[in-house]
């Protein structure tokens, strides 16, 4: 120990007497540790911390199969979830939930503030015991009070809670007014509740869903499920058990079970958390490159330092210094160094960790349970002292390798350029792999995501308002009601100065929402007789299709008289609905059933991305918003300026009609649009700034080796230029020296990156993971950057006088 404390007061006065070099130091390692400690930080938050719940290992989540439908699952209907409970299928208790962010909700008046619609999860009576997480303020919902009757009940989320009710305990048991009946509050939820999504600011009981919202019938399927597993079944074995159910109901209600035959059991942490686990592990493995970049940049300073100190170590040993004494001393040094960077890093990853939430807008599931706790810093600590053996071991046995009598003779000159050489061409080789690979890595996903932005979503979202609400149904309880109260908003909105088209629909593009239904073609038999649209039907007002700039392909698309109740039946198909049910015809004027009642093809129109940019559009149907009107309804207002500097006056408009009615988002379509590629961006920007990062560092890092190569051979080049070397020569040689590791670097890079980019595969859209054009792109940037950093001091090596170097040795 004593030992140890006469190293670490050395290795301090060492430190104070170069404070350059150990600013350079420490600021070096305390970026590479911070970002390491940020990103684990959230690795830890979000894939290694159990959920939140009691005993969240037997929590599963069913979805609902079907080959052509629903190939990766969906939610069940009302009738199959009662039949799975039934059935001993292995679980305790089965819950079910029904939530879609921006379109389920209530809306709340009253308290003096502007009315809003409420973002509500309906749950059954299970889900919220079975989660089995108390709530913060007051209490959960109780069974009876999911039936209707007694279902008027509501519980808070806590930013909601903030928000509205400014965080007044006394909320518990107040009465608050939604959707125009007085509802209780029975409690508040914790911050960390945010089952099923993170937008959901209330929960109420599944009973409120009543047949005017959903039908209940069997062949509607819109109830999400969760189960608990009983002890000692595990998902495997319970999915033959609901399989089975599930056969028996195909087999006993074909009209509406028909292929959903097969269910699948995912773990819950792998439904909520697996979309992300890929990505998060590739960025968690980034950031260690950058680290050991970082580190290898650490290592060529240490070797220099070291060099620089050659006599003094010299003489040490000739005084009785062992090896072993001289190797423990210099590793405390890169200790010391090591921990303060780290200590710098762990302070700076809590400002990390915010700012990646802020990127993530949101897209990081489980973000409010993201922080540095004391497993973050125990990370910090151990990747410190990782770092301080990984780029100190290597230059402490440099340093006290070597003849000591060699060293005192020629003075520290000569034999450590000779001797160090190689040990900082493998550094500089290791730091170029790890940019390769970074750079790549990042290549793939900024080309990825600009093929994915460059998709053509079927529309034009330039100058287009976008307005989202839900109809009160409490006070307008009848389709006519409901119809004329939309025509009226349309009316006003349209009659705006600067308004070129408005028309509205339920559901919004590239967000999904589209309902099921099933239309047969008379006259045919066969698979080809039935139009089953899974989530493939829309309902729209005239003007939708001429607001969002939809092109028209044949035929004509609604107008006024088309959307009355008591107006002929029609419908308008896409194209792709065209080619698959009407090959090599024109299908206005087709007729096509749905429940006997016979519609018209009036119109063809072009293919919209209904579920995102990365899933290709399929046969998709309109119709007038007047058969089925829902209270749920999405405005879409063009416009001649700039869509937002409308926003007021479209409010104002909406207000004059019914000053009560709660109004969501206003906003551009283009920023609604981007939200849907908010994950992607998220990723691809924190690759590209990592990769960024790991180029700079490498290229300083070169810039060091040459410069320092330059210093200790000023008396070799002097001689050089003395015997009639050409400046461009000396350059030429410094260039050559520099590139050798460079070109090796990338090389091993490439192959590196061949590793990483498998890796990326389920991230990338209609990229290849060994995208020539990208890993050229990158090995050229990587060797343009290292050349430039390699020409600045090989051409300072040119201007060396011959005379004063000579002199100078």
């Amino acid at each position: 120990m004593d030992g140890f404390l006469h190293d670490l007061r050395y290795a301090l006065r060492g430190l104070r007497r170069s404070p350059g070099f150990a600013a350079a130091a420490v600021l070096t390692l305390a970026l590479g540790i911070g970002l390491n400690a940020a990103l684990f930080s959230v690795v830890n938050g979000v894939l290694l911390r159990p959920l939140p719940y009691r005993d969240p290992g037997g929590l599963v989540r069913l979805y609902h199969v079907h080959p052509e439908q629903a190939p990766d699952g969906g939610p069940f209907s009302p009738q199959d979830l009662d039949d799975l409970r039934a059935a001993d299928t292995g679980f305790q208790s089965l819950a079910a939930w029904h939530y879609q962010p921006g379109e389920t909700g209530l809306n709340l008046a009253g308290g003096g503030a502007e009315p809003r619609r409420v973002e509500v999860a309906f749950v059954s009576r299970e889900l919220l015991p079975m989660l089995g997480v108390p709530a913060a303020l007051g209490r959960t919902l109780r069974d009876d009070e999911n039936q209707p009757g007694s279902d008027r009940v509501v519980v808070l989320s806590d930013a909601f809670w903030r928000s509205r009710f400014n965080a007044d305990p006394g909320v518990v048991g107040r009465t608050v007014i939604l959707d125009g009946e007085p509802w209780t509050v029975a409690g508040v939820m914790p911050p960390s509740f945010a089952f099923p999504a993170r937008e959901a600011e209330a929960w109420a009981p599944l009973s409120r869903i009543g047949e005017n919202d959903l039908p209940h019938t069997r062949g509607l399927r819109w109830m999400e499920v969760v189960g608990r597993l009983r002890p000692g079944v595990t998902p495997a074995a319970a999915l033959p058990r609901v399989d089975a159910v599930l056969r028996r109901l195909a087999e006993g209600y074909g009209d509406s079970n028909d292929g959903w035959t097969r269910a699948r059991v995912q773990t819950l942490r792998d439904a909520v958390v697996g979309p992300v686990r890929p990505a998060l592990l590739v960025l968690m493995g980034t950031v260690l490159l950058v680290l050991a970049v970082a580190c290898a940049n650490l290592a060529n300073l240490l070797l220099a330092r070291a060099s620089a100190r050659r006599r003094e170590i010299a003489i040490r040993t000739a005084l009785g210094a062992t090896r072993g004494r001289l190797v423990r001393q210099m590793l405390t040094e890169s200790l010391v160094l090591a921990l303060l960077g780290g200590a710098l890093g762990l302070a700076l990853a809590g400002t990390g960790v915010r700012a990646l939430l802020a990127l993530s807008a949101g897209t990081i599931p489980r973000g409010a349970e993201v922080g540095v706790d004391g497993r973050v810093a125990l990370f910090a600590l151990l990747l410190s002292l990782l770092t301080a053996g990984v780029f100190g071991l290597l230059p402490a046995l440099r340093a006290v390798d070597g003849a000591t009598g060699e060293t005192l003779r020629d003075g520290g000159r000569g034999g450590t350029e000779r001797r160090g050489a190689g040990l900082r061409a493998a550094l500089v080789l290791a730091q170029t792999a790890a940019a390769m690979v970074l750079l790549v890595g990042a290549g793939l996903l900024v080309h990825s995501f600009w093929r994915l932005v460059r998709v053509d979503p079927g529309f034009r979202p330039a100058n287009v308002l976008l307005v989202s609400f839900d109809i009160p149904f409490y006070r307008y309880d009848s389709p006519r009601k409901l119809n004329d109260y939309r025509d009226e908003l349309l009316r006003r909105v349209r009659e705006l100065p600067g308004v070129v088209a408005a028309g509205a629909a339920k559901t919004q593009p590239l967000r999904g929402g589209g309902e099921p239904y099933v239309f047969t073609l008379p006259g045919r038999s066969g698979p080809g007789a039935t139009l089953n649209l899974s989530a493939g039907t829309h309902l729209a007002t005239p003007g939708y299709f001429s607001a969002l700039g939809i092109p028209v392909l044949r035929g004509r698309v609604f107008e006024p008289a088309d959307d009355r109740r008591d107006a002929p039946l029609v419908l308008v198909v896409n194209q792709s609905a065209a080619r698959r049910y009407w090959p090599g015809a024109d299908p206005v004027g087709e007729r096509v059933e749905m429940n006997g009642a016979p519609f018209t093809v009036i119109g063809v129109v072009g293919d919209v991305r209904t579920e995102g940019f990365a899933t290709p559009p399929g046969p998709a149907v309109y119709f007038p918003f007047s058969l089925a009107p829902r209270v749920a309804t999405r405005i879409f207002v063009r416009t001649r300026g700039d869509p937002a500097a409308l926003a007021p006056a479209v409010r104002r408009a909406i207000h004059q009609v019914d000053p009560q009615q709660p109004i969501g988002e206003v906003r551009t379509l283009q920023s609604a649009m981007a939200d849907t590629v908010a994950q992607p961006r998220f990723f691809t920007l924190l690759l590209a700034v990592f990769g960024s990062v790991a180029v700079l560092l490498a290229a300083l890092g070169l810039y060091g080796v040459v410069s320092y190569s330059v210093t200790r051979r000023t008396a070799e080049i002097g001689i050089r230029m003395a015997l009639g070397a050409q400046p461009h020569q000396v350059v030429g040689l410094e260039l050559r020296r520099s590139a050798r590791p460079t070109l090796a670097g990338i090389v091993v890079g490439a192959a590196g990156a061949l590793l990483l980019s498998r890796l990326l595969a389920s991230l990338l859209f209609e990229v290849r993971p060994a995208d020539p054009a990208t890993f050229a792109a990158a090995a050229a940037v990587l060797a343009v950057v290292a050349l430039a950093a390699a020409w600045l001091p090989a051409r300072r090596a040119a201007k060396i006088d011959p005379t004063s170097a000579l002199r100078a040795d």
